[in-house]
């Protein structure tokens, strides 16, 4: 080997090493030269002395994502995104169906104060539409499009809060709904959302939840009672404080069983995919339900708990890797 290509081979280098230092410390300290190694005998066959178009980026890219995969493993992001989706899907249709379309009719007051968006009572669609799309994408095994369709949310989120401000509907949909729907679709972002037993598994549990809710509208003491439930009344009536809350029981017992048995990679899926539900619980308890010290149990345990799962799914991720 020439002066002059020992010379370009240490620049070379040099660059790599830089575009390695994207990566983790311990990640660079246990494949870092080998990769440089690599990456290196690649240039000398192509007769290079500078990395190729998009070499760099595509280090940086996957360093950032080894980064984020050192905080929430992969498999958890993945499986978290995929009961995200599907709870996002189900929870879209049932508030377009009760609260945004109503087929059934509306009369009463409702008639004469109610802004209409169209032939719906409110600018919901434009949030459940994309969410419904997120799922179908995610279904169909297209996940550009299932991320693509999540952009498309967070466009629907703010043209509905626009459109809310400039019709000064009553009813909404109102912050804690668009909070919500913004959650889900974060958590969707955080990873693959192909799982379609995961998804499913979600839209079903969430969607027959919020169902049954919605016709028996306890509060109420109305059941089955059809008319318009309005976006105040999906979360005094259906996704209700107190079904939260004892949603969050719920969930809380069957992360703690799941890891103890082991299962540390579902039982933090379900930590995360929570999370959205836990905001949504923190602010109802707050504003609906006027009960702040639960709000700052149900905020607290829904971080605590997440936390803690994370945490044992990182080591048992640390584990594995170390025995490879």
């Amino acid at each position: 080997m020439t002066e002059s290509v020992a010379t370009a081979d240490t620049a070379l280098a040099r660059r790599y090493r830089a575009a390695l230092r994207w990566y983790p410390r311990r990640w660079r300290n246990q494949h870092g030269e080998d990769m440089v190694g690599t990456l290196l005998d690649v240039a000398d066959g192509e007769g290079r002395s500078h990395p190729s178009a998009g070499e760099l980026v595509d280090l940086r890219w996957r360093g950032v994502v080894e980064r984020v995969n050192v905080l929430l493993p992969e498999r958890v992001r993945a499986l978290a995104a995929s009961l995200a989706t599907g709870a996002g899907a189900a929870f879209a249709v049932v508030y377009f169906v009760f609260v945004t379309w109503v087929p059934w009719g509306v009369s009463g007051p409702f008639d004469a104060r109610s802004p209409m968006f169209g032939p719906f009572w409110n600018a919901g669609v434009l949030v459940a539409v994309p969410m419904v799309l997120v799922a179908l994408a995610a279904l169909g095994g297209w996940r550009a499009g299932a991320h693509l369709a999540g952009l498309l949310v967070v466009l629907g989120v703010v043209m509905t809060r626009l459109v809310v401000q400039a019709t000064d509907n009553w009813n909404g949909p109102g912050s804690t709904t668009l909070v919500t729907a913004l959650l889900l679709v974060v958590v969707t972002s955080l990873g693959d959302p192909r799982n379609r037993v995961a998804l499913t598994a979600s839209a079903g549990v969430v969607g027959v939840g919020l169902t049954t809710f919605a016709l028996l509208r306890l509060p109420s003491g109305n059941p089955f009672e059809l008319t318009l439930l309005g976006d105040g009344g999906w979360w005094t009536m259906v996704a209700s404080p107190w079904m939260l809350a004892g949603a969050a029981l719920i969930v809380a017992a069957a992360v703690v069983v799941l890891a103890l048995r082991g299962a540390d990679v579902v039982a933090a899926a379900i930590a995360v995919g929570w999370l959205p539900w836990g905001a949504a619980g923190t602010i109802t308890l707050r504003w609906f339900a006027g009960e702040s010290a639960d709000a700052v149990v149900m905020a607290v345990g829904s971080v605590v708990l997440t936390a803690w799962v994370v945490g044992r799914a990182r080591r048992r991720r640390g584990d594995r890797a170390e025995t490879v």
